[in-house]
């Protein structure tokens, strides 16, 4: 008997109410038995994934909350956390604030340049390694600190104890990220470099592009459209 069943376009679930354990352990010796035995490797991975579907569980999250906007942003929230960890369990780990990136940066640069055929490639290959520095100098300048101290620091961190050290916007130090648990997907950080190579390739070959330029007011000049503004809404009342 099952206790829930959910069938999807290419996925059934099958949640059980837990009468059936020790056929499911049996079945799962049988099939780990066949692995072991298995003529091909094709046939010994349909086992292993046949092991994993019987022997997963199942958790339900249920979420709650005052407000409706408040249970949206939470259920928001836990549907990310549940996709990165997805995404981990498929190709996993890399330390997180952009210290994976830096890390690239400051090790394999000369490594890729000198695989590039061409004076192209290597000019592509070179804007790109140059961009990989800015996500943890974004990190910094977001907590209020100067990117390139912290990107400096951070390279320097990792040439002197290795791969997985960085930066702590959280608590403001430099530490093993792997360790303290500030990590990413490498899924993740892998789809957020081919995405920008997409965009920015598409923008060098677009002839037009429309954007907002700022504009940088002083106390003085905002204060007289402040009074601007202020005397047109009083004039227009007037009106009224």
């Amino acid at each position: 008997t099952a206790d829930r069943v959910v069938v999807a376009k290419e996925l059934t679930t099958i949640v059980t109410d837990g009468k059936q354990a020790e056929a499911i352990e049996a079945r799962i010796a049988q099939i780990r038995k066949e692995a072991e035995n298995a003529d091909t490797d094709f046939d010994r991975d349909k086992a292993v994934e046949r092991v994993a579907s019987l022997g997963g569980g199942i958790a339900r999250i249920k979420v709650g909350a005052a407000t409706e906007t408040e249970l949206k942003d939470k259920k928001l929230r836990y549907e990310d956390a549940l996709n990165s960890v997805d995404s981990a369990r498929e190709l996993g780990i890399v330390p997180g604030g952009g210290a994976c990136l830096a890390y690239i940066q400051d090790t394999m640069t000369d490594t890729i340049l000198e695989a590039m055929d061409n004076d192209d490639e290597r000019t592509g290959a070179a804007i790109l390694m140059k961009s990989l520095s800015e996500p943890c100098q974004q990190v910094a300048v977001n907590a209020g600190i100067e990117g390139a101290v912290v990107l400096s620091k951070v390279q320097q961190m990792c040439r002197d104890k290795g791969f997985g050290h960085g930066w702590d916007a959280a608590k403001m130090e430099y530490c093993n990220l792997l360790e303290r648990g500030v990590i990413d997907p490498a899924k993740v950080t892998i789809n957020a470099v081919e995405n920008s190579a997409s965009v920015a390739g598409l923008v060098l070959t677009t002839e037009c592009l429309v954007t907002e330029i700022p504009v940088y007011e002083t106390e003085a000049m905002k204060q007289a459209r402040f009074d601007a503004e202020g005397m047109g809404a009083g004039m227009g009342m007037g009106g009224m």
